[in-house]
Parts: structure tokens; C-alpha cells; sequence
């Protein structure tokens, strides 16, 4: 069965584990349809500078598919420079 929540993280920050081992807590949740409208409109409307997919698993082996978004900074007027969309499969 596919989670339904995908974990949204800056990409400026470390999406891994802390230095104590908990897993990073990410700013956001979303639905997967959300994340894919996200993607899907930043990529129309010219916002979308660079993006790249991956296909990983965590340390416990749970699939995940991992979407790194670089976005155009006059795109939001602000230093937000990105996103990562963390899928688990």
C-alpha cells in the first residue's frame, strides 16, 4: 500500500538524521496528489530551475522515492531556494 503523506523539507537542510540518530522532523506534510500538483505546477508556470528524482530506501529499508526542487528565487520573492518531497512507497 502507497502512504498517502509525502514529507516536505528545505532543501537546504540536512533531510538525513540528526547527530543524536532521530530522523529529521520535515516542515510539512502533504498528499500525494498535492506534492505531484506542486511539482506539476512549478514546472508550467517557469519556476522549475532543476529538478531530479531518486528511488532510495530509508535505514530500515522502507522504500522511497525522493524528489529534489529547485526553484527560481523571484519565483516566491524570497531566499526559498527549494524543496525536497519525500514519498514512501
Amino acid at each position: 500500500m502507497t502512504n498517502t503523506l509525502v514529507n516536505v523539507h528545505d532543501i537546504d537542510w540536512d533531510l538525513n538524521w540528526t547527530p543524536d540518530g532521530e530522523p529529521r522532523t520535515p516542515w510539512d506534510q502533504i498528499t500525494t496528489e498535492d506534492a505531484d500538483d506542486h511539482l506539476v505546477s512549478s514546472r508550467q508556470m517557469g519556476e522549475t530551475v532543476c529538478e531530479q528524482e531518486y528511488l532510495t530506501a530509508d535505514r530500515d529499508g522502507q522504500p522511497l522515492r525522493i524528489v529534489l526542487l529547485k526553484v527560481a528565487p523571484e519565483a516566491h520573492a524570497s531566499e526559498d531556494l527549494g524543496v525536497v518531497y519525500e514519498y514512501t512507497l
